[in-house]
């Protein structure tokens, strides 16, 4: 690789002084005209506004203005979410203005990177449970809801402490714009009225009860409110609905009252019970009872009956494509009806940042949805892809999810959520929305269902399918068997490569059933069908880079009204192009902050470039971007910072023809890739490259 990449990215060493000559000064507390004076002279030396924004706090703060504070706070938080400096002003302003809750937060993310102690709030009245609630998710892991790693608890003996604990049973403290908001059920489908939640009961609060019991535990978590005895169902003349209704307490007998009926039902508990209305209906029990958001009945013009998205975590089309009709048959056979992009890559290696950035279309630096230690939320304004099809009047549900959209609000627009963290069988998603669409036939449906049959994991901690165990030669079944690496970081392995492949023969029996369900049932334009995977696989060749073909190269397919016939198209895509795709087939409007484009199928521009770039804090930063014809590759030498970004005036880089990236004598330069790649990949980079400016690290 170039080891002098200054013709490239060169730091801009007069914002860089400017900024270091101002920490000495916020240091010394010399927040005076002179400070304001080389706050003026950063901006204008083109210095970062999140880092202006902080100094600005700071000296607001100091000036006694914690209002303004907060707000140069606010702004530099929504584009630089998981930054210390951030946190540390806006907990002071929110101190100073009296907003003592959302202070605890922000010293509870303090708490959860860097291991600050919380200090104890002002007034002992802030500590409601709410507040504790939020607080757990601040300190806790994004990824699995509704586990809680770290519950917080409060008492005049021990003050604040921690403990392994789930939120069942009770709502999620996600954010206060979303309502309804998320009640925690568990998920029962014909069996014993409260067998779930005794079970969940009987072995909460066990030792290793997160990672064993609650890790592979089925929740239900539905979009409803707390009736407290008794609710009052008003339809529109002529109007249908089919309600959840949730019991809270065991055997719990609800009383249900129309003009022509005058009932009893029995509620089970945390699990939704559905009842089917066309007309006024009163609800009423002994004890308080959840009501689910109504499914709405009936069709529109402006509405598919059915938007089915299909995520196969992990499914490598570098691998798939060449054998697509072999491996996974049933699929084929659908989708070769349809559009199968050859070309799209995902933005990032693993699932976290890549679920976001399909349900935003946003590159994971610009949502700030990028790290998988802490749960940051997106901004309410970036309107989300579940959020889009509420609105439109699809009844949205995630039948399938392993939860790592909740915290972080990516999946706030579904009105219900089955999560299980690690049971996400292909087979089980396609049972669940053919029941669905049995039951509510007459409504319109988005569904999303995500599967990890395809997905690797490390042997050594992790039980592949028996099948996999039994067809295996003695040899090969104990290959990497003493793995235990993350999951982008597999070595290849028989045992591995035959799970994957025996994972796309699974999702492929269960699409298989699905699809014949669907045209079975369905007319093409009464459908729109999209399959995606979030990344690929490392377990089949050593890999040089973590955003090599083989983890970033992954499937996209679709079919169903207004997909072109009989397509497989070459164009580069991206997974944020999914988001406007679906816009402009489903007739919702994209906003500013979405980074995907139309590809050209659809009509629209398309792209001469592909980013995927692994954006991990504590590791190094990769990128690759790609075009029709080549892929410039760069490494940085230093690792990626909590808050996401690098400093870029070191890094490798170099240009390979696709086909031979990475490989070693291919590297390839010329005014004309240079001129091609170098301005676009800046431009990317806006935001990643923090031009060697960091804050000291917080002390203990």
């Amino acid at each position: 690789m170039q080891q002098d990449l200054t013709v490239f990215w060169r730091n801009n060493t007069r914002a860089s002084e400017l900024f270091y000559d101002l920490l000495t000064r916020a240091d010394q507390n010399a927040y005076d005209d002179d400070f304001l004076a080389a706050l003026a002279a950063y901006r204008e030396a083109g210095g970062s506004n999140v880092h202006a924004d902080i100094f600005a706090a700071q000296y607001l703060l100091a000036q006694g203005d914690p209002a303004g504070a907060a707000q140069c706070g606010a702004r530099a938080f929504r584009h630089r979410s998981v930054n210390h400096a951030v946190w540390r002003v806006l907990a002071r302003a929110y101190t100073a203005l009296g907003r003592y809750e959302d202070a605890l937060i922000m010293q509870g993310y303090m708490e959860n990177i860097y291991g600050i102690p919380i200090a104890a709030p002002p007034r002992p009245d802030v500590l409601t449970q709410e507040a504790l609630d939020r607080l757990t998710v601040a300190v806790g892991r994004p990824s699995y809801a509704p586990i809680a790693y770290a519950r917080m608890q409060s008492d005049t003996k021990n003050g604040l402490s921690a403990h392994e604990d789930i939120f069942t049973g009770e709502f999620l403290p996600v954010s206060r714009h979303i309502t309804p908001r998320y009640y925690v059920g568990v998920y029962t489908e014909q069996e014993l009225h409260g067998d779930k939640v005794w079970l969940l009961s009987a072995i909460r609060g066990t030792a290793n009860f997160i990672p064993f019991a609650c890790g592979d535990f089925t929740f239900d978590i539905i979009r409803g409110e707390r009736a407290p005895g008794r609710a009052n169902i008003e339809l529109a003349q002529g109007g249908a609905a089919v309600l959840p209704i949730l019991g809270t307490y065991p055997a719990q007998e609800l009383r249900i009252h129309t003009e022509t009926i005058d009932d009893t039902a029995r509620l089970s508990i945390g699990t939704p019970n559905l009842f089917r209305l066309n007309e006024r209906t009163s609800f009423s029990s002994d004890h308080s009872f959840i009501v689910g958001t109504p499914i709405r009945i009936g069709r529109a013009a402006h509405r598919r009956r059915l938007v089915l998205n299909v995520l196969v975590d992990a499914l490598p089309w570098s691998l798939l494509r060449g054998r697509f009709a072999e491996l996974m048959p049933n699929a084929h056979r659908f989708f070769e009806r349809g559009l199968i992009f050859d070309r799209h890559f995902s933005i990032g290696e693993y699932t976290y940042p890549s679920f976001a950035a399909v349900e935003t279309g946003m590159y994971p630096h610009r949502s700030q949805i990028f790290s998988d230690k802490i749960a940051v939320e997106l901004q309410p304004d970036y309107i989300t892809l579940s959020e889009r099809m509420r609105a439109l009047g699809y009844a949205a549900s995630n039948l399938m999810g392993d939860g790592v959209g909740i915290y972080n609000g990516t999946s706030r627009g579904y009105d219900r959520l089955i999560v299980s963290p690690y049971r996400l069988h292909a087979y089980e998603g396609a049972e669940r929305l053919q029941r669905l669409l049995d039951g509510l036939h007459d409504a319109d449906h988005f569904v999303l269902l995500h599967c990890t049959d395809v997905h690797p994991w490390p042997s050594a901690s992790f039980q592949v399918s028996s099948t996999t165990q039994a067809r295996l030669p003695l040899a090969d079944r104990l290959s990497g068997a003493h793995e235990n690496a993350p999951s982008p970081y597999l070595r290849p392995s028989r045992i591995s490569q035959e799970a994957v492949y025996q994972g796309m023969r699974s999702v492929d029996r269960a699409l298989g059933t699905l699809f014949s369900y669907l045209e079975q049932s369905y007319g093409p334009e009464d459908y729109l069908v999209t399959l995606y995977s979030d990344h690929g696989v490392p377990v089949f060749e050593d890999h040089h880079s973590i955003v090599d073909e083989q983890l970033t190269h992954a499937a996209w397919m679709m079919r169903g009204a207004g997909v072109p016939e009989n397509v497989v198209s070459d164009e580069l895509v991206s997974a944020v192009d999914i988001y406007p795709t679906l816009a402009r087939l489903l007739g919702f409007p994209v906003g500013e902050h979405v980074d995907g484009v139309l590809p050209r199928a659809f009509g629209g521009p398309g792209r001469d470039i592909v980013f995927s770039n692994s954006l991990f804090p504590g590791k190094l930063y990769y990128l690759a971007a790609r075009s029709d014809t080549h892929a410039f590759y760069l490494r940085s030498n230093a690792p990626v910072d909590q808050d996401g970004t690098v400093d870029l005036a070191q890094s490798e880089a170099a240009i390979y023809p696709r086909g031979h990236e990475c490989e070693a004598s291919y590297d390839v330069d010329s005014d004309a890739l240079r001129a091609f790649f170098y301005p676009r990949v800046r431009e990317f980079l806006r935001g990643i490259g923090n031009n060697g400016e960091v804050f000291p690290m917080p002390v203990k």
